[in-house]
């Protein structure tokens, strides 16, 4: 199997997701290995304006499977909307269309807002507020929640409680408020029947013989592509 990687290195914005979308004409499986729902990746097919925050672009190509992949941090919420306009758009048609690792940390509300009130400090980075940061921050003090805790309720609201506990003094000292881990686990779970279709061990995908493997990644993510198009601009 050969594999392509798309590196960026001018901290995203590079065009990386027009650059997989184009290479992974023949390929079958794209994978994107890192980062989460930034700024996206915009693809114009036939005139038509395609957004891409989570899924790899690649998910405009038949016969192609789109994977995010263990070190992402998946923000469901987002994902759920991704997945609701591409089905409605006749893309993911199928199960094995898209993977979704059942280790991929997840972004949620408090750690958005964590982002939020850093960037409107003094002196702040400049991120898009999606936080992204914050929940790879979550990852390395080993208090994060992964996707595959969805499906473990009970794990899920310990965890969580747990986490929203150690952001807590954060979010206070930053002006912020804690979330209701209730309110917060209400709404995840009731998501989690939803990506189901889609979760399981992404390192265990495997592509169809002879295809070939895209993957994209750029300083401030990564991303990963796909195969089967018209016109793209």
């Amino acid at each position: 199997m050969s594999v392509v990687i798309v590196v960026g290195a001018q901290w995203g914005d590079e065009g990386k997701g027009k650059i997989v979308d184009l290479l992974t004409e023949k390929a079958r499986l794209v994978v994107r290995w890192a980062g989460g729902a930034n700024a996206g990746h915009t693809l114009v097919v036939d005139g038509k304006k395609y957004v891409t925050r989570l899924i790899p672009s690649g998910v405009l190509r038949s016969g192609v499977t789109c994977v995010l992949g263990e070190a992402m941090v998946v923000d469901p919420t987002v994902l759920c909307e991704e997945i609701r306009t591409f089905r409605a758009q006749g893309f993911l048609r199928r199960e094995e269309d898209l993977v979704v690792a059942a280790r991929a940390h997840l972004t949620l509300p408090h750690h958005r807002e964590i982002d939020r009130l850093r960037d409107e400090r003094p002196g702040n980075l400049g991120t898009t507020r999606k936080g992204i940061g914050p929940t790879y921050e979550s990852k390395a003090a080993r208090i994060g929640l992964r996707v595959g805790d969805l499906y473990r309720p009970d794990r899920f609201r310990a965890l969580l409680a747990r986490q929203i506990e150690a952001l807590g003094p954060t979010l206070l000292a930053l002006g912020g408020t804690p979330p209701d881990a209730g309110e917060v686990a209400a709404h995840y779970l009731g998501l989690a029947d939803e990506i189901r279709p889609y979760v399981r061990d992404a390192s265990s995908t495997r592509p169809s013989p002879a295809a070939t493997t895209c993957c994209s990644r750029g300083r401030r993510g990564c991303s990963s592509t796909s195969t089967t198009a018209p016109t793209r601009t």
